[in-house]
C-alpha cells in the first residue's frame, strides 16, 4: 500500500465524498501515525538474559521501527522499578519477585506487557552450587536438597528469585524454609569465598558465572532452575498505564522489534551464530567464548512474547500465603496489559518489516 500525507489527503477529500461513501476510506492515516519518530527510555542489564535489546539495537531493528531506545544499565532489574515508577524510564525488566507485586499493589500503575525470560526444561540459566564438602555428602542432584537441613544457603534478599527456588526445592525434599539457615545480603563476592572454605553449602549463581566457580573448584552445580520449577517466569517488561495508553504504537513497535529479536537470540542459543554472539558480547563485556560455552542453557524467551500467567500467579500465590513479604495481591488484571502484545504479533503476522 502506498503512503499518502495527510495533506494531500486533505487536499482530496472534497473531490472523493462520494466516493468514500461507497467505499471503505484506507487506513494510510493510521500507518503513519503509527511510524511517528519516538524515543523510548529502557532500563537494562548487562547480562546474557539482556541478549534481545542488544541484538534489537545492534542490528537496527529499533531503527527499523523508527524509534531511539536510551538505554541505562543496571546490576539487577528489581533495581530499576524505582526509576520506573518515578518516570525516569519509559520500560524496564520486571524481575518477578516480592517487591514487584508489592509495588503494584500500591497502586503505582505499573503493568507487565510482555515476558522477558523464563526458565524452561532444558534452558535453566540459574544453576543450584553446593559446598565441595556438602557434595561429598551426596548433594548432587535436585533430590540432594534432602540433605540441606542444618545448612547455611547464601542468599542476597528475601523475596527474591533465589528465594523461591530454594524454598521450592526445599518443599519438593520434604524439608522446610525453617530446616535452613539462611544468610542474608550476600552476593556472590561474599558468598563464593565462604563457599571455598565449606562455610556456606548452598548458593544460587546464574550462568555464566556458575560455570566460572565450577572451573575453579570452588563448589560443584547440582541442579538448574528448570528442574526446580518448569516453564517458571524470571522477568517481563513492564511500563507505566500511561505509557501504554498514551503512546501505544510506540510500545506496539518496541515489541516488535524485541520479538525478531528473540528469533536471533533463541537460534543463536542453538547454533551459536557468531554474529550474534560478538554482539552479546559486546553488551555483556564479556569475552565470546564464555557467552558460548553456556549454550544452551541460556533464559529461554519465548518468540511471542506472551507471559506464563500461571506461573506468575502461582509466584505471587506462594509470597503472599507462605510469607509475611506481601499483605495484599493483586489480580491479573491489575497486574497485566497484554493489548500491545496482541498488536504486535498480528502486525508481524501480517507483515514482518525485518523480513
Amino acid at each position: 500500500m502506498s503512503r499518502v500525507s495527510r495533506r494531500t489527503m486533505l487536499a482530496a477529500a472534497g473531490a472523493g465524498i462520494a466516493a468514500a461513501a461507497t467505499f471503505p476510506a484506507p487506513r494510510i492515516w493510521a500507518q503513519g501515525d503509527f511510524m511517528a519518530p519516538a524515543k523510548l527510555r529502557a532500563g537494562l542489564t548487562p547480562y546474557i538474559s539482556s541478549g534481545p535489546a542488544m541484538i534489537a539495537e545492534a542490528k537496527g531493528y529499533f531503527a527499523k521501527m523508527n524509534l531511539t531506545v536510551e538505554t541505562t544499565s543496571y546490576v539487577d532489574g528489581s533495581l530499576s522499578m524505582p526509576s520506573l515508577a518515578a518516570g525516569e524510564l519509559d520500560i524496564a525488566g520486571a524481575t518477578i519477585s516480592a517487591g514487584l507485586f508489592n509495588l503494584v499493589a500500591k497502586g503505582t500503575g505499573i503493568k507487565l506487557f510482555m515476558e522477558r525470560g523464563r526458565e524452561a526444561p532444558g534452558w535453566g540459566s540459574n544453576a543450584i552450587m553446593v559446598s565441595n564438602a556438602l557434595y561429598e555428602k551426596g548433594f548432587t542432584d535436585l533430590a540432594g536438597y534432602k540433605h540441606a537441613k542444618g545448612q547455611k544457603i547464601g542468599i542476597s534478599s528475601r523475596g527474591s528469585v533465589a528465594h523461591y527456588l530454594h524454598t521450592i526445592a526445599l518443599q519438593k525434599a520434604g524439608l522446610t524454609v525453617d530446616d535452613v539457615d539462611w544468610q542474608w545480603g550476600m552476593d556472590p563476592r561474599v558468598s563464593l569465598p565462604l563457599m571455598k572454605q565449606n562455610s556456606i553449602g548452598i548458593i544460587n549463581l546464574p550462568l555464566p558465572g556458575a560455570y566460572a566457580a565450577q572451573k575453579q573448584g570452588i563448589g560443584r552445580v547440582v541442579t538448574w532452575s528448570d528442574e526446580i520449577d518448569p516453564n517458571f517466569v524470571l522477568a517481563c517488561s513492564a511500563a507505566s498505564t500511561k505509557l501504554l495508553t498514551e503512546r501505544n504504537d510506540a510500545v506496539v513497535r518496541f515489541i516488535m522489534a524485541i520479538m525478531q529479536a528473540n528469533k536471533d537470540y533463541m537460534d543463536c542459543a542453538k547454533n551459536g551464530d557468531p554474529e550474534i554472539l560478538k554482539i552479546m558480547a559486546e553488551g555483556t563485556k564479556l569475552p565470546v567464548p564464555v557467552i558460548d560455552e553456556t549454550r544452551p542453557r541460556w533464559t529461554y524467551m519465548v518468540l511471542d512474547g506472551q507471559p506464563n500467567i500461571p506461573s506468575i500467579m502461582a509466584q505471587q500465590k506462594y509470597w503472599h500465603e507462605k510469607t509475611d513479604l506481601l499483605a495484599k495481591a493483586v489480580t491479573e488484571e491489575q497486574l497485566f496489559d497484554l493489548k500491545a502484545i496482541a498488536e504486535a504479533r498480528k502486525r508481524l503476522d501480517d507483515k514482518n518489516p525485518f523480513i
